[in-house]
């Protein structure tokens, strides 16, 4: 495919260094471009750039002659994957993963998650356990959603706001035949009954297409004492849910007590704390989750908040910076780094920071609830 092709990289590689790829690319007997120019006839798109939902994003990126190439066939824009793979592969195929008319390559971790659809970001996580929203990549245990999560997630919502448990409303999706449930638009309820508006019409909660307003009622078991690990968690996250925290709190501590050190149930302990206010139990939760895996970037993460509620600004921003060297490219963090710099004098760094953040996040409702202040500090 590269032969004789003038190749562009836009953004920076995940993958390999720059010099790496452009080596590749000449040994494939193509030839390598350091600017946009009409005889470009690839550009391949590091994959934090990926991360971009908008098309008009690209428009700042191609000039008019560039810009009427791709749209009439004469250029190729591809992910860095997909580059590797016809590298590796030798393959001639058409690898195009942008066009002119995408818009959903964005990418959302479960806070960002949680912004959009107005859900507590440990729903978002308990979701994702049961199956409802599915990540695209993990990278170090963080999640990474499509857009394609928002729908479920923003009907689950609609069941909570219309009094719905959280226990209910998780039984009620997981009724629904995934195959007819990738579109819904609406949960109607008649009584205690609840149809579903879809594309595909009426669905009762067994996933059925209802033509009336009188499903049967699908009746709902009582749950069993836990006993095993898992059970264990799953009561936690039932009490989380429905408020009663102290109960929760009881239940992780016995879960760790049951299966020893866990990363992951730390973790969630100390989200919890975080929720009952005890700073200070969650900040030792978190160090825990760190040191059972250092990899757990959402941990470090969530770490370095705390510490900065706690005042420990220092530790916070060692905690944001240990983020970014294991997931350079996690949006949140390099936002709270930039928080965080800006408060201690440090305008430049702080900048630079923020600069990323957009970079990675352009429609992140971070921006949007807080770009007039950030601009102004700036």
């Amino acid at each position: 495919m590269f032969h004789d092709t003038l190749v562009y990289f836009h953004g920076k590689l995940s993958a390999s260094s720059r010099k790496e790829a452009e080596n590749a690319v000449r040994q494939a007997g193509g030839k390598i471009a350091r600017a946009l120019n009409p005889q470009v006839k690839t550009i391949v798109v590091g994959e934090e750039e990926l991360l971009r939902q908008d098309w008009n994003q690209w428009n700042d990126i191609l000039d008019e002659q560039t810009r009427e190439a791709f749209e009439n066939g004469q250029l190729k824009i591809i992910a860095e994957t997909t580059f590797w793979e016809i590298i590796h592969k030798h393959e001639t195929y058409e690898p195009v993963v942008i066009t002119a008319a995408s818009s959903d390559t964005a990418l959302y971790t479960p806070v960002m998650l949680a912004e959009l659809t107005n859900l507590p970001v440990s729903y978002i996580r308990r979701l994702e356990k049961q199956n409802v929203i599915f990540p695209q990549r993990k990278v170090h245990q963080l999640s990474y959603f499509g857009f394609e999560n928002i729908a479920p997630l923003k009907l689950f919502r609609k069941m909570l706001d219309i009094g719905f448990s959280f226990q209910k409303s998780l039984r009620r999706i997981q009724q629904i035949k995934p195959q007819l449930f990738t579109s819904p638009l609406d949960v109607i309820v008649a009584g205690n009954k609840v149809l579903f508006q879809t594309n595909s019409g009426l669905l009762d909660t067994k996933g059925q297409k209802h033509f009336g307003f009188h499903p049967e009622e699908v009746e709902e078991s009582g749950a069993e004492a836990p006993a095993s690990l898992a059970e264990l968690c799953e009561a936690a996250w039932d009490c989380e849910s429905s408020g009663r925290l102290q109960d929760a709190l009881n239940l992780y501590r016995a879960a760790l007590a049951s299966g020893g050190a866990n990363a992951l149930i730390n973790f969630q302990t100390a989200e919890l704390l975080y929720r009952m206010g005890d700073l200070t139990a969650a900040r030792e939760r978190y160090f825990t989750a760190i040191e059972l895996d250092e990899h757990f970037v959402e941990a470090r993460a969530n770490l370095g908040c705390v510490l900065a509620e706690l005042g420990e600004t220092q530790l916070a921003e060692s905690a944001f910076r240990g983020a970014l060297e294991y997931h350079p490219k996690y949006a949140e963090v390099h936002y709270h780094l930039s928080e965080l710099l800006r408060k201690n004098g440090k305008k430049s760094e702080a900048e630079e920071h923020l600069r990323i953040f957009m970079e990675l996040a352009p429609n992140s409702p971070l921006l949007n609830l807080q770009s007039a202040n950030l601009t102004k500090n700036f």
